[in-house]
C-alpha cells in the first residue's frame, strides 16, 4: 500500500474545494489540474477502514505492508519501497 495520509489543503471532511494550480496533496503536481473540483478526505474514516482491512487480512493469514516514502499512516507495518522493488 502507498498512502501519505496527510493533506496540505485544510478544511472540513467532505468540503468541496477547487484546485488552483499545482497539487501539493498528491505524488504528482498535476494529479488534479487547475480548476478541478474535489472533496477533502475524511482521514478519521479512512483510518478506520484501513484498520478494518488490516484485521480482515490478518484473519486470513495475510498482511498489508505500507511502502509509502515518508507517509504519515501508522496502521500497517512499514517497509522500504526501494528494497521491495529491488527484491520482490
Amino acid at each position: 500500500v502507498g498512502v501519505d495520509h496527510s493533506f496540505w489543503t485544510k478544511g472540513q471532511p467532505g468540503q468541496l474545494v477547487t484546485s488552483e494550480g499545482d497539487d501539493p496533496n498528491h505524488f504528482y503536481p498535476n494529479y488534479f489540474g487547475k480548476g478541478f473540483r474535489w472533496q477533502l478526505p475524511n482521514l478519521v474514516t479512512s483510518e478506520l477502514a484501513y484498520r478494518l482491512a488490516k484485521c480482515q487480512f490478518e484473519q486470513a493469514g495475510r498482511e498489508i505492508l505500507d511502502a509509502t516514502v515518508g507517509g504519515k499512516l501508522q496502521v500497517f507495518p512499514k517497509v522500504d519501497y526501494a528494497e521491495i522493488v529491488r527484491n520482490p
